[in-house]
């Protein structure tokens, strides 16, 4: 009797091992949806379950999930979500909708307009300029941007992946347009940055390069203004010169700020002037010249201003001018200089203590 127990005990674990061996191989392991073609293959089981062309308003990606949020192709108003786990796709289950996606014609995305096939290449590109310790991507988001139009605010700026890498020691994130180009890593948050200055004639020249590449030397500027750690030109937009562009040069290279277009205010007393007009390096010498010129050589720069000023009524005569303002605990002061680099005047707490005349 004893032996008959033994025996059953041991093809009853056979069996078992055999079960779980076969069962092991009709369960897939874990997905790594940033690499090879997985993102690929469960994108295509939820275009394929949903059976029509559709947008979406959100994909979520992570280690261990692959989700998206579509717009029913058969009833717009409404918003699904679906899931593709382990080689299967759940769904629909029904999404509530806030007020950055209400409005889902404009907050939603064509689906089929997405590469996800780029997404190893980029993701590899985004860890590779991140350049931290030990960084992995941890999740992935595409949907629009948050904007300010004129007719609300939401989900409603350009379509992009947000990319998080996070290190041993910090994070950074990145982001990707819908065709998988590389658009730029966030590096703001990191030790690089903490030591970052944009005030230096090699800088100045990298941040003018950069947008005269990007737009071309003969671009309209309205105004540029220099901080410690950023550029930022203010630009009449080409298709509608009523309202201007903004773009920013600093940690993160040339950056287009898309949040909200500004109305371009035009006054008698200003122009408009091209970037081939002037040489920013020259701001980091006449940083240097203010500090000397106020007494002042412990002074941060609170902004350096690059503007075409009327400087006769009279004549109508306009100059480009930098205007270099310093601070140092309760005092401030400050020098103008024209383009050539002559001083026009000198300010020392909000009075004019000498002037060109």
């Amino acid at each position: 009797m004893k032996n008959l127990l033994t025996n059953c005990l041991v093809v009853s674990l056979l069996v078992c091992a055999g079960l779980s061996c076969k069962l092991g191989g009709l369960i897939p392991g874990k997905t790594n949806y940033f690499e090879g073609d997985s993102a690929q293959k469960a994108a295509a089981a939820i275009r394929e379950k949903i059976g029509k062309p559709f947008n979406t308003a959100e994909v979520f990606i992570d280690k261990d999930e692959f989700r998206v949020h579509a717009q029913d192709p058969n009833n717009p108003k409404n918003l699904d979500e679906y899931k593709y786990v382990a080689g299967f796709v759940t769904g629909p289950n029904p999404v509530k909708l806030n007020g950055m996606n209400e409005n889902l014609e404009k907050s939603s995305f064509p689906y089929d307009e997405i590469n996800f096939a780029a997404i190893p290449e980029f993701a590899r590109q985004a860890i590779e300029q991140a350049g931290i310790e030990d960084g992995k991507i941890y999740r992935m988001t595409f949907q629009r941007g948050f904007a300010l139009t004129e007719t609300g605010a939401g989900s409603l700026g350009n379509a992009r992946w947000h990319i998080e890498i996070k290190g041993t020691r910090e994070d950074v994130s990145a982001a990707a347009d819908p065709k998988g180009k590389l658009l730029g890593v966030d590096l703001s948050r990191t030790s690089r940055a903490k030591d970052y200055k944009v005030i230096t004639k090699e800088e100045l020249q990298k941040a003018q390069d950069a947008l005269k590449n990007a737009l071309g030397a003969d671009t309209q500027v309205l105004e540029i203004l220099i901080y410690e750690t950023s550029v930022s030109w203010s630009i009449p937009n080409r298709q509608n010169p009523n309202v201007q562009d903004s773009y920013q040069y600093g940690i993160n290279g040339l950056t287009n700020k898309e949040l909200m277009k500004m109305p371009t205010i035009k006054t008698s007393i200003r122009e408009d002037f091209s970037l081939s007009e002037i040489n920013l390096p020259d701001a980091a010498v006449f940083v240097q010249k203010a500090k000397e010129r106020t007494n002042m050589p412990d002074a941060t720069v609170s902004v350096i201003s690059i503007r075409r000023e009327l400087i006769s009524v009279t004549g109508k005569v306009f100059h480009t001018t930098y205007r270099v303002s310093l601070k140092k605990g309760v005092n401030e002061g400050g020098v103008e200089y024209d383009n050539n680099g002559n001083e026009i005047r000198v300010y020392r707490n909000g009075k004019i203590v000498s002037e060109k005349k």
